[in-house]
């Protein structure tokens, strides 16, 4: 299937939608098994985009139930499932057809790459089991689940490889499942570097509570090539760098005192909702940072230039802590948030900031220290921990601003000033305690993206096996999934819940994934349009290259119909 048939596919599906009365949803207690099973895993990072997508681009209007797994009050963030009705539009193999995909997101981009590079079985949720006799119910029948609202539905299932329950793994889970499809936040070839922080870790396997059994540690590109797996470049994300509140509050008032923020600053300590109160740091500074060069805040200095004199400080002075109504931590050493290795906000935020490991001799990430009470406490500077996802992350940067273990990765229980790479798209709201900063003077934001000055992004990619082995009724339900994940009309439905307070963040489409897309000046939220591309022969992209404009030949009606490439310049 063409990307050209595809769009098309899309806007029928997209159309159906706007016209159509709704459906009945479809339950495998009440509709029976899937005619089309389709089983898919990877990155978290476009998870939010992912029911979209199947709404816009595969489901027929009203049939979609959707089943998430439970831990806490967390649902879906290990394992989804969507049954739905084919859209009319969708190939005769798909259209009225009963279609369930599944989506795992445990072992988050790296498990969306090596299972399909290496043909690896993993756990997956299937909705089609049956009871096992035991006096439980298997997830084929509705006392497996708990209404969770209209058309959807939530379970907890074990973490501990436990098989006695309702919560037992053999009734929700099949092992060694391999994946249709896969997803990253980045493309491929970037997570499968072995020896780098970047090839992808092993996590445990619901089911047994042990390792994914027969991991690869040394997959290259050339096993996608190999297995015949397409790679389908989708729309873009936006990555940023979290800190905690308190520390967000220092670096305003250390910016305001050096020059670089507004002069009422002071009197806005904490303001979020303007750009040009943010404080901002450079890719070079992150750079020692990320590195772990720089030990201790103290050994940061400022000029103060709105006292006469101009005296040197540094950032833990103080003059600086006491205006931005703040505390001193116990300890002023450096905290680094990295992320586990093969997760696709590492891989962005090591090549984007240390050009590792594209650039030769180029600097690793801080290795992460022992996660233990004593090397916190201890005189080891400056710490990292690796949490292992979006969500552990969020938990990081609230622990280290409140002096809480919720992430598991403060065992001294201290407050630590520190930053942690992270999605962009976060903490929207602002109900957590910690904050973005700018990078180089732009905030993560897609229009920061769309005119060139905000460097932390990457596009995505689905990939696919071949309809030798997964047949071609699947290879084209995961093409219009692809489409979908790449197209403006399907992206800006996804950031709704991405605007941040300085302004919108998220998922969007580049001129080279949306071939029917055009770039708004100035940038319009709802037309979330990047006219970059991280580009390389082939017609994939690569977090190895700078991006640059492509033009996708497209009419620009804001521009007399001019088909030449259009860009902002800030």
């Amino acid at each position: 299937m063409t990307q050209a048939h595809t769009l098309k596919t899309l806007a029928a599906a997209v159309s159906l939608l706007a016209v159509a009365q709704s459906a009945n949803a479809l339950t495998p207690w009440d509709n029976g098994p899937a005619e089309v099973k389709i089983f898919t895993s990877g990155g978290a990072a476009q998870d939010r985009a992912i029911e979209e997508a199947i709404k816009f681009g595969l489901a027929a209007p009203g049939t979609l139930d959707v089943f998430q797994d439970l831990q806490g009050t967390r649902k879906g963030r290990r394992f989804q499932g969507f049954y739905f009705t084919g859209a009319a539009s969708l190939p005769a193999g798909l259209a009225g057809k009963r279609i369930y995909v599944e989506k795992r997101s445990l072992g988050a981009a790296g498990y969306g790459v090596v299972p399909l590079a290496g043909n690896i079985g993993l756990d997956h949720l299937d909705i089609f089991l049956p009871n096992k006799g035991d006096g439980t119910f298997g997830s084929s029948q509705l006392g497996a689940w708990q209404a969770d609202g209209a058309k959807f539905w939530k379970a907890e299932i074990t973490n501990t490889g436990g098989s006695s329950g309702q919560s037992a793994w053999n009734n929700y889970l099949v092992q060694n499942q391999l994946s249709d499809g896969g997803f990253t936040g980045v493309d491929a070839p970037a997570l499968l570097a072995p020896g780098t922080d970047n090839y992808p870790e092993l996590v445990k396997e619901p089911s047994t509570n042990a390792n994914t059994a027969g991991w690869n540690t040394s997959l290259t590109p050339a096993a996608l090539t190999a297995n015949n797996i397409a790679r389908i470049p989708t729309g873009g994300l936006v990555y940023g760098i979290g800190v905690p509140l308190d520390f967000y509050k220092v670096l305003q008032v250390a910016q305001y005192k050096s020059g670089q923020l507004p002069a009422d600053t002071l009197a806005n300590i904490g303001k979020y909702d303007d750009e040009s109160y943010i404080p901002s740091l450079s890719r070079d500074f992150l750079t020692s940072l990320l590195a772990g060069s720089i030990k201790n805040w103290s050994d940061v200095k400022i000029v103060d230039r709105s006292v006469a004199g101009q005296p040197v400080l540094p950032l833990t002075d103080a003059s600086i802590v006491g205006a931005a109504g703040v505390a001193l931590p116990p300890s002023t050493k450096v905290a680094i948030g990295r992320r586990n290795a093969g997760a696709a906000i590492g891989a962005v935020s090591y090549a984007k900031i240390l050009g590792y490991p594209y650039v030769q001799g180029a600097i690793k990430p801080k290795s992460a220290t022992l996660n233990t009470a004593g090397i916190d406490n201890g005189a080891t500077a400056p710490i990292a921990k690796n949490p292992g996802g979006a969500n552990a992350t969020d938990a990081l940067l609230v622990d280290w601003q409140n002096g809480t273990n919720t992430s598991g990765f403060n065992p001294a229980l201290k407050k630590f000033w520190g930053f942690a790479v992270h999605g962009g798209d976060r903490n929207a709201n602002v109900s957590q305690p910690w904050r973005y900063v700018k990078i180089d003077g732009a905030a993560p934001t897609i229009a920061n993206v769309a005119n060139g000055s905000y460097p932390l992004w990457a596009e995505g990619e689905v990939l696919i096996r071949p309809a030798s082995a997964i047949g071609a009724d699947k290879v084209a339900a995961l093409e219009a999934f692809a489409s979908a994940l790449a197209n403006v009309s399907v992206l800006k439905t996804v950031n709704t819940n991405a605007v941040l307070p300085f302004g919108q963040s998220g998922v969007f489409a580049t001129t080279k994934t949306d071939s029917t897309a055009s770039v708004s000046v100035p940038f319009d939220p709802e037309n979330p349009v990047v006219p970059l591309s991280h580009l390389v022969d082939g017609g994939f992209t690569s977090l190895g290259v700078a991006p640059v404009s492509f033009n996708n030949g497209v009419a620009n009606p804001d521009f007399g119909g001019t088909t030449n490439t259009v860009i902002e310049l800030k």
